[in-house]
């Protein structure tokens, strides 16, 4: 059965969904060359940062930013051709803009730069060459030579018989290896140009990773110093406390543009020191902006960040690459509420036009799948298109009728249920269908947020008369409820801080297991029947062990105000006061995050589950907006959702323009997604009336209503798990996929699902043929019921169901197609 007419639609499908993710690829090439600096506009002034130094000893060096302002406020990077000049012998200004302090005393530096000047005040408390210190300047040059990187010494195992920790968070045990290892071969104090600290790095014996310093650099001498100086340790304190990026945001106009920044480390003892040649800079997205040393160059348009790391430390500039906006004129842009006013504001400052208003018929499927993971049937949405109301307040009515409704219900349940790893492997089959029914109720009572997740955290008893305890059991072990707990509840993935400080964020080893000890005293013990168990808290012992030092670790939290373990009846209990606080940071603002993603096909901070400083929200201020009415409605998520779809942001149409089509991340119109496993079958089942069977479920039940995310094998189950229905073993949002492949396009053109449905003998197909004679009516009926809208007269005219005995064959090959098409299994 397949008519020219669903080949066409066919090969318009398949266009879509293979072609999608090529045209998506990375456009950059690694080894791509840097468009051409453009010219410098007029300078009206010149600034410098930092705008007055104290510099403390010999080795205090700092660079020297120079900014050129144009009539228009704009900023440019003038460093590399700026010229310095000073009154006094008490620094002098190296190649690389460095000013060195030579004595003691003040001096006023001049920096001239297309003909415009300003003077920057200096002081020098000291040029002596003080001791070089292990943990200030020999661990940060071992980092930046990549010494202790994953890739070698810093693995697992280390290289060769050599290990040191990853990226330097245990400098005692790095001290150890250099010093005390190996007979101390690697530091020869008497000789200190044959330790092997200096002689395999620079390669002068045989080194697997190479040449990575130079004899006679400044990394080289500093280690050299050090040796000579004793090999020294120094206390960890001495550490860093946090880093400073300036600027702290870059703004380049155009490719070829580009912006040096500095790194400033900030010391316990309240001193500042210039680490910029030290610190580790890397850009995430390099198709926007690469880097260059400390300087960030432009790449094409779009927007991207600069991640700084140095030792344990962590910090991130913002980058924007305008582009060519030759002729955008800003359009006003209506705003229904404070998410519209938090969008306009970014797309006016990054030159974007938002687009129109999606349809009617547009808007009533896309709310209907967001709210309810079903489409509306042909006859709600012909009498939402034809309503004469006036388009905002019908669909702001249209939110209210549909929230909270059953199949809401039974839509965000399941999105719970993914989370919270309901499946019947941990919990059993009882088990699993008492703990989604647990999960549907507090959606159906509209259970405030915060509520809902202290009942999770503290939930003690039997999984028969407490089936939050099922959360407890389904994560079992400590260390991954220490994981999941971090991650569903506060965006943060704690995993890769289990064996070492954390490679790319803040977090700590023993902050994981600080954390963890909260749920050190969670045990299991058998119920009164086969399929029960208890939850309870083991006061007399339970202990977290941290695995360095093999001593108990005491609950505290990583962040905040420590919450009180002794007025609290347990330690989850005490945790639980501290994690749903309105002052945690994290709490309010990763859910906020999570449910805007749920509507936009992405998350203001994306993954939504792997929030970090290398990772920030492309839209602070729309964020902080989001989450400060979440927090003031007392967590109410229904107001929460109610906020979002009503917001024009929320309402603008796939179809792009001129100035946003290049756009991606700031919601000036809207992406396309991929309908769930779960939707597409409903989908498929509302269209036709005949319901694919789903193993494990009643014949008339929705997919969604499955509890477990271990399905057996089946038509049915099949269908749901090639299109992505998770298996709910963990706590990412990735777990479910809604990626397009060829696999996917040919389960629906070949597969029984949409074939069975569409040729059923009993199906709504069957019965609209027989009952309308007008093909006309039809054709209308089928596409109000398949793509909710109506046909366009194009479209009329070109389809003929012709009459006699193959009227039926030709509206199945019409519906076929339309159930293949891009407007059918995407969100739009």
């Amino acid at each position: 059965m397949m008519s020219r007419l669903g080949l066409v639609f066919v090969f318009a499908s398949l266009g879509v969904l293979i072609m999608a993710p090529a045209a998506l690829a990375k456009r950059a090439d690694a080894a791509e060359a840097p468009p051409a600096c453009p010219p410098i506009p007029s300078i009206q002034s010149i600034q410098v940062q930092p705008e007055s130094f104290t510099l403390t000893d010999g080795r205090d060096v700092r660079r020297v930013l120079v900014v050129g302002i144009a009539q228009d406020g704009q900023r440019f990077d003038l460093s590399d051709d700026a010229k310095f000049s000073t009154d006094a012998a008490v620094v002098t200004v190296d190649a690389d803009h460095y000013l060195i302090p030579h004595a003691a005393g003040s001096a006023t530096v001049t920096v001239q730069a297309l003909g415009k000047s300003a003077t920057i005040p200096v002081k020098v408390l000291s040029a002596e060459q003080p001791p070089v210190r292990y943990v200030r300047e020999v661990m940060p040059t071992m980092s930046k030579a990549g010494c202790n990187a994953g890739a070698c010494h810093g693995s697992l195992n280390g290289k060769n018989g050599f290990k040191l920790s990853l990226r330097g968070y245990d400098p005692e045990f790095d001290y150890n290896a250099l010093v005390n290892e190996l007979q101390g071969r690697r530091i020869d104090r008497v000789q200190p140009e044959r330790s092997l600290m200096l002689l395999k790095p620079t390669a002068a014996v045989p080194h697997e990773g190479r040449q990575v310093i130079r004899p006679g650099s400044r990394q080289y001498e500093l280690i050299d110093r050090w040796i000579k100086e004793g090999a020294k340790s120094e206390p960890l304190a001495a550490r860093a406390t946090s880093v400073e990026v300036l600027p702290p945001t870059i703004a380049l106009d155009l490719p070829g543009r580009s912006q040096h920044v500095i790194v400033l480390a900030h010391y316990a003892d309240g001193s500042v020191r210039d680490v910029t040649r030290d610190a580790i800079l890397s850009s995430n997205n390099e198709d926007v902006a690469k880097l260059d040393g400390s300087r960030v160059i432009a790449y094409r348009r779009g927007e991207g960040a600069v991640q700084i790391r140095y030792e344990g430390n962590y910090g991130v500039a913002n980058v924007a690459v305008m582009g060519d906006r030759a002729g955008f004129a800003a359009a006003p842009m209506p705003e229904n509420n404070f998410i519209d006013k938090a969008v306009n504001a970014k797309l006016a400052r990054q030159k974007i036009q938002s687009s129109e208003l999606c349809t009617d018929a547009d808007f009533v499927r896309r709310l209907y799948l967001d709210l309810t993971g079903t489409v509306p049937s042909g006859s709600v949405a012909r009498a939402f298109v034809e309503d004469k109301t006036p388009s905002q307040q019908k669909r702001e009515r249209l939110a209210d009728q549909l929230m909270g409704n059953s199949d809401f219900v039974a839509f965000w349940s399941n999105k719970w249920a993914d989370l919270l790893q309901c499946n019947s492997k941990t919990l059993g089959e009882n088990g699993v269908w008492v703990f989604r029914e647990w999960i549907r109720q507090s959606v159906a009572q509209d259970k405030p947020y915060d509520q809902f997740v202290r009942e999770l955290i503290t939930a003690e008893g039997s999984s028969a008369t407490n089936p939050a305890v099922n959360y407890f059991r389904t994560l079992r072990e400590t260390g991954k409820i220490t994981e999941d707990v971090s991650q569903t509840f506060l965006g943060v993935r704690f995993n890769c801080n289990k064996c070492h400080d954390h490679p790319f964020e803040r977090w700590t080893q023993e902050q994981y297991y600080q954390f963890g000890a909260f749920f050190a005293r969670v045990a299991f013990k058998p119920g009164a029947s086969a399929d029960e168990e208890v939850v309870f808290n083991n006061y007399n012992g339970g202990e977290v062990v941290h695995p360095k030092t093999a001593r108990a670790v005491e609950p505290v939290v990583p962040y905040g105000a420590q919450p009180s373990i002794n007025n609290a009846r347990s330690r989850q209990g005490a945790f639980a006061d501290w994690l749903v606080s309105r002052d945690n940071p994290y709490f309010a603002r990763s859910y906020a995050n999570r449910v805007w993603s749920y509507f936009f096909g992405r998350g203001i901070i994306d993954p939504v589950d792997d929030i970090r400083a290398s990772n920030p929200p492309v839209n602070p201020e729309l964020l902080d907006a989001l989450t400060r009415d979440f927090v003031s409605s007392k967590f109410d998520v229904r107001h929460l959702i109610k906020a979002i779809v009503t917001s024009r942001t929320y309402q603008l149409s796939v179809k792009s323009n001129t100035w946003n089509a290049d756009d991606r991340i700031n919601f000036s119109h809207a992406l396309p997604r991929r309908l769930t496993a779960e939707q597409m079958m409903d989908a498929v089942a509302m269209v036709t009336g005949v319901r694919e069977r789903v193993p494990g479920l009643p014949d008339n039940m929705r997919s969604v209503y499955l509890a477990d995310g271990m399905t057996s094998d089946g038509a049915g189950n099949d269908f749901l798990k090639l299109f992505g229905r998770p298996k709910r073993e963990t706590a990412c949002e990735c777990e479910r996929t809604t990626n397009v492949s060829l696999a996917h396009a040919l389960s629906l053109i070949n597969g029984p699902m949409i074939s069975d449905a569409v040729t059923d003998g009993g199906n709504q197909l069957a019965r609209l043929v027989a009952a309308q004679p007008d093909n006309r009516k039809v054709i209308e009926e089928m596409y109000y019921s398949i793509l909710n809208r109506p046909p366009t007269e194009a479209e009329l005219a070109s389809i003929d169901l012709g009459t006699g005995p193959h009227r039926l064959e030709v509206t199945q090959d019409l519906a076929w197609a339309l159930l293949n098409s891009p407007a059918f299994l995407f969100n739009r």
